[in-house]
């Protein structure tokens, strides 16, 4: 039979005689940064295909458009309304996950200072009267909960790990947005690609070279 294991923390902790850890400071968990972004949707619209792609070096790139080569390249076809779909598609979820998300985020920021029961307290009394001997008995005033003080030690190290799960989320988010942002500027691409894949001006008076 295995042993009984030994909990580091209270015997109980709603025992207001076991005093085990009145000593113990309360400390943050370091988790680094955790501020939790404010995450949007950039676009209302995706950009179309249409218009010609930006190259900057914010997209990684060298700022230039990419190099051109001599040899033909492998035939190939693009559909764009089924591109331009799919782009629609993810723009559509990514608004209801960053509308998860933002709620989500509100609701843990406005609760994370009451949530564990850090500010819970006992309800004070104005007395009791005593009907024998017709005299009002001393009330108390509220008094701080047992585990009160346990709570306040559990959301030290609980809310800076909320607070850095946010922000995965959030950073999730932000990477699904720049797929989305890649997609479209495939789609660009191929768009200009095709504008530009013009026959050459035939030559004048006819002459063959």
């Amino acid at each position: 039979m295995e042993k009984p294991i030994t909990s580091k923390y209270d015997n109980h902790p709603f025992d207001p005689n076991d005093h085990s850890h009145d000593n113990d400071t309360t400390t943050s968990l370091d988790l680094g940064n955790t501020d939790s972004p404010e995450i949007k949707v950039a676009w209302k619209n995706r950009p179309s295909f249409n218009t010609d792609p930006k190259f900057s070096q914010d997209d990684g790139g060298s700022g230039n458009p990419p190099p051109t080569y001599d040899h033909d390249a492998e035939d190939f076809s693009v559909d764009f309304d089924k591109l331009g779909s799919s782009v629609n598609t993810m723009l559509t979820k990514s608004r209801a996950l960053v509308t998860q998300y933002e709620n989500l985020r509100s609701h843990v920021l406005s609760s994370e200072g009451t949530v564990f029961g850090q500010t819970s307290m006992l309800p004070g009394s104005s007395g009791v009267y005593d009907s024998y001997s017709h005299t009002w008995g001393k009330g108390h005033d509220p008094a701080p909960t047992v585990f009160q003080k346990p709570a306040q030690e559990f959301a030290a190290q609980m809310n800076p790990a909320q607070q850095k799960t946010l922000q995965s989320i959030g950073a999730a988010l932000e990477l699904f947005g720049e797929y989305i942002a890649l997609v479209n500027h495939s789609g660009q691409v191929y768009a200009a690609a095709d504008r530009h894949s013009l026959f050459p001006a035939p030559p004048a008076n006819g002459v063959t070279g």
